[in-house]
């Protein structure tokens, strides 16, 4: 899929003004989050070298120039066929108002889902009417998360979920079990209500075991 947006060339990547999150990759940049606006996408023959032009403030152009970046392009309302782009790059000023990134492609998730999700096993608490559930992800996102050993927990329940971090931190959500697997016990839960600083740290959490996963 190549087609020309407002006079800029896009390959195989998110519209012209899809809204993308950047995040530096260091441990001083944990919780500094940046948002922009896609300008212009190019990737390579395979898809994994990406580069793109983004649309932001000065402050941050001027706070990311030459640092290494997460990038996360914005899904959208769930039903939209863009994909979901998720890479790491190295972010320069091109102008003052405006951000080059170069970077090789991590993930692009699939579009039916809200955000990117990453296989982990991580320990997690369901709070229910009926008591208290000691589960394990199969996998987790900003969204939700699907689980492990929560035969007995009912479906279409309503749960507080305590789910501990890879770097220790706990981060609280209300939420929904959508659906559970009698037989293997797996069943889905959706993030209804975050906890201030959660969804941010559910995402950084994320990506750094991708990171890690694709790297080893």
């Amino acid at each position: 899929m190549d087609a020309v947006q407002g006079g800029t060339i896009m390959t195989e990547g998110p519209a012209v003004d899809t809204t993308v999150t950047l995040m530096p990759t260091t441990a001083a940049g944990a919780g500094v989050w940046h948002t922009g606006t896609v300008r212009s996408w190019t990737a390579g023959v395979a898809g994994l070298v990406v580069t793109s032009h983004v649309a932001t403030t000065r402050a941050t152009v001027e706070e990311l120039d030459g640092q290494r970046v997460w990038v996360s392009t914005d899904p959208g309302d769930g039903s939209a066929v863009t994909p979901h782009a998720v890479f790491q790059a190295i972010a320069q000023a091109h102008r003052d108002d405006e951000l080059a990134l170069t970077g090789v492609m991590l993930l692009a998730s699939e579009t039916r889902r809200g955000a990117v999700r990453a296989p982990a096993s991580l320990p997690a608490h369901l709070t229910t009417t009926e008591g208290v559930a000691d589960v394990r992800t199969v996998d987790y996102s900003r969204t939700g998360m699907r689980i492990e050993g929560a035969a007995d927990v009912p479906g279409g329940a309503d749960v507080e979920v305590a789910l501990e971090l890879a770097d220790g931190r706990e981060v609280h959500a209300r939420g929904e079990v959508l659906r559970v697997d009698e037989e293997s016990g797996e069943a889905v839960v959706r993030f209804v209500e975050l906890e201030e600083g959660a969804a941010e740290a559910l995402e950084r959490s994320v990506l750094t075991e991708l990171a890690r996963q694709n790297q080893g």
